[in-house]
This record gives C-alpha cells, sequence and structure tokens, in this order.
C-alpha cells in the first residue's frame, strides 16, 4: 500500500492562563491507494407488455453475472441493490396515454482487483448491461490508514500546544484533559451516474488515491 501525507492544520487555539487550559485543534492527511472498487452495474429494459420486458431483463442479467463471473469476480460479490418495475406514459396535449413498463435491475458489484475495472465495466455492457450508476474506490481496511493520520494530528496538536505553552511562560502538563474526535474514516466516489455503450477500446478507470484525514481538539492543563 502506497502512503503519501499531506499536513493541514487549523488556524485554531485558545489559551486561558486562570483555569491553567491549553485547546489546540489537530489535522493530519494520508494519501493511500485503494484497493478495492464498488460498481453499480444495472439493465434497463422496455416493453408494452410486462412479461417480455421482464424476461428480456432476466435474460440480459444472466448474461451480465456470467460476464462477471468470467472476470473472477465472486458470486457472494454481486449482489441486487435496485429491481424496480415502471410503468411508462406519453403526455400530449394534457392527456397521458400508458405506453409500457420499465424494468430496471442494477447489482452492486465489488471489485477485488481494480487494475481489472476497466475490463470488468467493457464485457458487462457487451453482455447486455446498458447502465453504469456508480464506481468507488476504497480501502478493504481503511481503519489502518485513519488511525496513523489520527497518530499524527495528535503530534501536531501536542507540538501547537508545546509552542503556546512556551510562548505564555507555562509548563505543559503532556498528559491530555481531553481528546475529541472531530472525523471518520470515509470513500470518495470517483464516477456519478451515466449511461454508457459498450466501446471497442477498454475503458480507462483511473482509481487515483483516497484522502484519509483526521481532525482532533484536544485540551492540555498547564502550570
Amino acid at each position: 500500500m502506497r502512503v503519501g501525507a499531506a499536513m493541514h492544520s487549523y488556524p485554531y487555539y485558545r489559551t486561558n492562563q486562570s483555569n491553567g487550559i491549553i485547546t489546540v485543534s489537530g489535522e493530519h492527511t494520508l494519501y493511500v491507494d485503494p484497493d478495492q472498487a464498488l460498481v453499480s452495474i444495472g439493465i434497463v429494459t422496455n416493453d408494452k407488455e410486462l412479461e417480455v420486458a421482464q424476461n428480456e431483463n432476466k435474460q440480459l442479467s444472466n448474461q451480465v453475472v456470467q460476464s462477471l463471473l468470467n472476470n473472477g469476480v465472486r458470486r457472494q460479490d454481486i449482489q441486487t441493490s435496485t429491481y424496480q418495475v415502471l410503468p411508462q406514459y406519453q403526455f400530449e396535449d394534457g392527456k397521458q396515454t400508458f405506453t409500457g413498463y420499465e424494468v430496471r435491475q442494477v447489482f452492486r458489484v465489488t471489485v477485488k482487483s481494480i487494475e481489472k475495472v476497466g475490463k470488468i465495466i467493457d464485457d458487462a455492457l457487451k453482455s447486455g448491461a446498458n447502465r453504469v450508476e456508480n464506481i468507488q474506490f476504497i480501502q478493504s481496511n481503511p481503519i489502518e490508514s485513519y488511525q496513523q493520520a489520527l497518530a499524527l494530528a495528535y503530534q501536531e496538536a501536542y507540538q501547537k500546544a508545546l509552542t503556546l505553552s512556551n510562548q505564555s511562560n507555562q509548563q505543559l502538563n503532556p498528559q491530555p484533559k481531553s481528546i475529541t474526535e472531530q472525523s471518520r474514516p470515509s470513500a470518495v466516489p470517483f464516477m456519478n451516474t451515466a449511461y454508457l455503450k459498450a466501446a471497442d477500446e477498454s475503458t480507462a478507470v483511473q482509481p487515483g488515491q483516497i484522502a484519509v484525514t483526521a481532525i482532533i481538539t484536544v485540551e492540555f492543563r498547564t502550570h
């Protein structure tokens, strides 16, 4: 796992000499490589007859699932997240006319070999999918990176408090009075909803890096 780091500091601190308290913030950001992708792949079919639209959707969905399996995606990593049957209407001259049904099924797919995401999407589209709704690149174990960022954020807060206590002729108690965590690890979406067509060349998908940020507020006693 490649990890980069960038430090950002809030211009925030507070001293209260009468109570012997220094309050400071610490923030640290790590940039880490994702190792998994979450992809939502959909199949939308339309027909005036509901049964026809459903059967076509079922056939195409089976083809898409088989394509995913052929690309090494495990069956337990393929989950139906949406299944909808929607009546369709056309509005003309103030009148509503029934035109048929739309059947929509969306699979949420966990891809554990992110270098294959582009090919997996292309093959799914060639197999009958006509919608790619979302791609997220994530870490399978984000807590480890977040804890690293948290430790570095605390070091920054401590150094701030030490500087302030020295400047105000106070002695800092290194044992913090309180620590308040302001952040949580999160995944960042890469691409939003789009209708796509299968292309002759493989889709180029760039995972980039994920920013993992920890922000804390710490109170230290002084004397």
